[in-house]
């Protein structure tokens, strides 16, 4: 394998033919002999094809996902396996192995406690997430916008959602006693001249809430979508939110809801973007 990896990184035409023929004259023996186990015949795999391929073990599609080999790019897929290769660590560790073999799968046990250092809370998953910021709208008829003050001698209270960071701020109120992990204002590696930073950010869920404001109609739907693939694109020039999931939230204070099943379907034709949620502004309140 390692081998493999030098002649990928020289990526020359003559050298890569050479080590193509060299591991066809003993490597597929190896495999068909029945002398490998299950992980090394996931690595040989690995190391004779060059197109994705279904792995037996856990193991190794992890390791070379965190080696930045091959990455799995589904949030959901990538829990799955690492649930499979608990299992599969506990096994290995009760028997014999190599060093090297128990090498590999310490480096993997590793990088895994980093993945899921928090366990997203109550078990939420992205469906979980989606649900609970769409049902928002039922909250806000309750939303506190007086014409005449309730009590004797007060006055009346208005409070007005006039920017995107007034959004921002409701949607930690309503996800920081869930998320205990949340995080806001997140600054990520500059493109350029362009200085990324992510509105709310959920470390259980690798998940990244993007928030967008609409506040008349001369913010058009379309420049909205312009600038949603655009921070899309941003925040997955950062290694470490590459496969973040991306969660869109749009606050539109025209209540133009004609428009909002287009909009969301636009959005989610975007590359990486897993999800989109329109909340109106209440009817009580002024555009």
């Amino acid at each position: 394998m390692a081998v493999k990896w030098l002649v990928d990184k020289i990526n020359d035409d003559r050298i890569t033919r050479e080590f193509k023929y060299w591991i066809s004259g003993f490597l597929s023996q190896q495999v068909s002999s029945d002398n490998l186990n299950t992980f090394e015949k996931d690595i040989a795999l690995y190391i004779s094809s060059d197109e994705p391929n279904t792995y037996t073990s856990a193991c190794v599609p992890l390791f070379l996902h965190y080696q930045n080999n091959l990455r799995i790019g589904d949030h959901q897929e990538r829990l799955s396996l690492i649930d499979r290769f608990m299992g599969e660590f506990r096994a290995q560790a009760q028997k014999n192995a190599p060093t090297a073999f128990l090498s590999l799968m310490v480096y993997v046990f590793d990088q895994v406690n980093q993945d899921v250092a928090v366990v997203p809370p109550k078990g939420w998953s992205l469906s979980d997430l989606l649900g609970f910021l769409d049902h928002i709208p039922v909250g806000l008829k309750r939303w506190t916008w007086e014409e005449a003050a309730r009590t004797k001698g007060a006055e009346p209270v208005k409070w007005p959602v006039v920017n995107e960071y007034h959004v921002q701020n409701l949607l930690y109120v309503l996800l920081a006693p869930i998320f205990n992990d949340i995080a806001d204002e997140v600054n990520l590696q500059p493109v350029g001249q362009k200085n990324p930073r992510i509105d709310l950010y959920l470390p259980s869920l690798q998940t990244i809430i993007e928030v967008k404001y609409r506040k008349n109609v001369k913010k058009s739907f379309q420049a909205l979508v312009g600038e949603i693939a655009e921070d899309a694109s941003l925040y997955r020039a950062d290694e470490k939110y590459m496969d973040a999931l991306i969660v869109i939230v749009l606050w539109d204070c025209t209540r133009a809801t004609q428009e909002h099943s287009k909009f969301k379907e636009g959005v989610l034709k975007i590359k990486g973007i897993n999800g989109c949620v329109v909340v109106s502004a209440p009817s009580t309140m002024d555009g």
